[in-house]
């Protein structure tokens, strides 16, 4: 049988510092005055920047100087650097370039407060190492910020075991809908998630100048193996907790997720802001691999949230970035950040209401100066552009009110009359050498996509669209704009492989999803062509907890019912265990009933063919940008 029950997890990216030795100066030169050998260290900061105390000598991201690379976005990557700061004298730490996300330690009574452990374990476990050479206290709490995988997914490389949060011994605090919204993440958009996800991290892509050289919010994003404990204390929107002796104000701040958990430290006079401020970079309002509305709105206002306490505050830490020092510098950073979010959707509203489509908008609505020029705020992940094509779709949606687009002649067809008004295929490749040749990429990728629409097979087109693809990608300071179209330029020169691509399914990830979220999912593979004259209710009872749920194909529908219908064709009772095996590929479904871990109550040949009309999970063979 080869239709298995499974799930596909994504969860689902100023002043210059003016240092006695500045980081960028060390960055930049083959050896430099200060030892950097991971040892403890003191690096003096004139400005916005606590003292460096571990400084590792190393950087995940691609930073050396390259025509390939525009030199805003080289400069950025060289702040990336391995290294501990020294937020709030022998109490606050923050690691920066140990992965994708920074990572905050609070040296607490008795033990070590650790915020957001990162995106897997050798990350957490190389965090670890360097903090160790501040503090040998035990772990007694984690926080996670937010659900997104760079975040939770390293704690057990902490140490942290099951045990010791079942029995109290470690405290894990998230945000009441960390776990709902995680569920929510094993998506019924996977299979394409898991692809579009891929090009804009550049999974395939060569590690040098040529291609994955790093991310805006922080060097890359690390493969490695997963972890997750469930939360044990959840905060709804404000709560005063005091964890191992440091009182902590947890505050629910929407931002890079809508479960964002920020801190206020009062006897610290720290403010954690999680990934309400996304680093040192525009945030990514929309992000271009293909997420929910992000509501800018909400997000400004989780901002607020922030400002309330920033006046009393003197030092920074985030998810995504170094920490700040200073009062007042914290307030401009903030207020600057809310305001470039703020006008960015206001204006981007102003300019709908007066007919404009968001071709149109984005050629119009651009940061002021005062903002642009704010170093915080440059376009390194998000960008307004994409950000006022979110904004404009979040309220009116896909139609821009032109009727075209339902009169279309069809997708192919369309293609086929555009090569003919504009001369032919030959007079489109000679159109598309000829401006390339004058860097007109983007005209040149716009004009040979129908070529390549009408015969993917068509390799001289689809060799001539990479060329321009791949060299305008050379000019991008974003770096998901750069990932994705140097990804995309493989896949036109027939080099992608998606089964590079990571996958976020793991036994910690998947044993925190209900074996009916996992059934559900299989609503969405129903192959609806071969099942328009079935009906057939199979019923699934899981002994270990007690769920009960079935699924009917119903003439094309797959219909999930949330309690055990009261009449089904055949019944499958096992336990959520087996389940999770086979959803692992651990175990195949024949095995399971052969080995009596699953009873089939009824014909097994029903259950066969039952799910036989659902496809199996696959990234193969799934084009992006040959269309």
């Amino acid at each position: 049988m080869t239709n298995q029950s499974s799930v596909i997890v994504v969860l689902s990216f100023l002043v210059v510092s003016l240092l006695v030795i500045t980081i960028d100066a060390v960055s930049e030169k083959a050896g430099g005055d200060m030892v950097r050998d991971g040892s403890i260290t003191t690096v003096e900061v004139k400005g916005e920047l606590p003292p460096i105390v571990v400084d590792e000598d190393f950087n995940y991201a691609y930073t050396k100087s390259s025509p390939l690379i525009p030199k805003p976005l080289t400069k950025h990557l060289r702040k990336m650097d391995q290294a501990v700061y020294e937020v709030v004298k022998g109490k606050a730490y923050t690691a920066v370039g140990y992965g994708l996300c920074s990572t905050t330690m609070i040296i607490g009574d008795r033990g070590l407060i650790i915020i957001d452990p990162g995106e897997n374990n050798e990350q957490a476990e190389a965090t670890l190492k360097a903090f160790r050479k501040i503090s040998e206290k035990p772990i007694s709490a984690v926080v996670y910020t937010h659900r997104h995988p760079d975040h939770p997914f390293g704690v057990k490389g902490l140490g942290v075991t099951d045990e010791d949060v079942k029995s109290g011994k470690v405290k894990i605090v998230a945000q009441k809908d960390f776990i709902p919204n995680l569920i929510n993440d094993a998506s019924v958009v996977g299979a394409i998630l898991t692809v579009r996800t891929g090009y804009s991290g550049g999974n395939a892509l060569p590690k040098d100048a040529t291609g994955m050289i790093g991310s805006g919010l922080g060097p890359t994003f690390l493969a490695g193996h997963l972890s997750l404990i469930e939360p044990n204390v959840l905060v709804d929107e404000e709560e005063d907790i005091t964890i191992d002796g440091v009182p902590i104000h947890f505050m629910h701040a929407y931002g890079d997720a809508e479960d964002e958990l920020a801190m206020w430290f009062p006897s610290m006079k720290l403010l954690h802001g999680a990934e309400t401020i996304q680093g040192t970079t525009f945030p990514n309002i929309y992000s271009i691999r293909g997420t929910k509305y992000r509501d800018p709105v909400k997000w400004y206002n989780g901002i607020k949230k922030l400002l309330k306490y920033a006046p009393e505050a003197e030092y920074y830490t985030a998810s995504h970035m170094r920490p700040w020092i200073g009062n007042a510098y914290i307030v401009e950073r903030l207020t600057n950040y809310h305001d470039a979010i703020q006008y960015v959707h206001d204006q981007t509203v102003r300019y709908m209401n007066k007919g404009y489509i968001p071709d149109e908008i984005v050629e119009v609505v651009k940061l002021p100066d005062h903002l642009a020029n704010d170093p915080w705020l440059a376009e390194f992940y998000g960008t307004v552009n994409h950000s006022a094509r979110n904004i404009y779709n979040g309220y009116l949606g896909f139609f821009e009110g032109d009727p075209k687009v339902f009169a279309s002649p069809g997708f192919v067809a369309l293609a086929e009359l555009y090569v003919d008004a504009m001369g032919g295929r030959a007079k489109i490749l000679a159109d598309a050498k000829k401006a390339i040749a004058d860097k007109q990429y983007g005209w040149a990728m716009e004009i040979l996509t129908y070529p390549i629409r009408i015969d993917h097979g068509d390799m001289d087109a689809r060799k001539l669209k990479a060329e321009a693809m791949r060299q305008w990608a050379y000019e991008q300071e974003n770096t998901n704009w750069r990932t994705h179209a140097l990804s995309g330029a493989m896949e036109l020169e027939g080099k992608m492989d998606t089964k590079q691509f990571w996958q976020f399914a793991s036994p910690d990830i998947i044993k925190v999803l209900p074996a009916s979220s996992t059934i559900n999912t299989l609503r969405v593979r129903l192959m609806a062509e071969k099942t328009q004259n079935k009906d057939i209710t199979m019923g699934f009872d899981f002994t270990d907890t007690g769920e009960q749920c079935g699924l009917q194909i119903r003439r094309g529908v797959a219909v999930f019912h949330p309690d055990m219908p009261s009449e089904v064709d055949v019944k499958l009772v096992s336990t959520k265990d087996v389940l999770d095996s086979i959803v692992l590929k651990q175990m195949t479904m024949k095995d399971a009933i052969d080995e009596h871990k699953i009873k089939v109550e009824g014909s097994r040949e029903l259950m066969e063919e039952f799910f036989s009309y659902f496809e199996p999970p696959s990234t193969d063979n799934i084009n992006i940008v040959v269309r």
